[in-house]
């Protein structure tokens, strides 16, 4: 067998395919993201008052 006259070298060029650490970009940005802060707080907020009235009886006439 003939000896190489030029050195054997391999490329790895990156995939085009994203990562599982890449996460979906959305085309509203950071918005909708917020958003769902912002629900999920409200939500929050809801759950501690209804929590209140149950431990206070619920009755808030005066």
């Amino acid at each position: 067998m003939r000896q190489q006259t030029k050195p054997f070298i391999i490329e790895r060029k990156p995939s085009r395919k994203p990562g599982p650490e890449t996460a979906k970009s959305s085309i509203w940005g950071r918005l909708d993201a917020d958003i769902a802060q912002g629900l999920q707080q409200q939500l929050d907020g809801d759950q501690r008052d209804m929590d209140h009235a149950a431990a206070t009886g619920g009755d808030d006439r005066a």
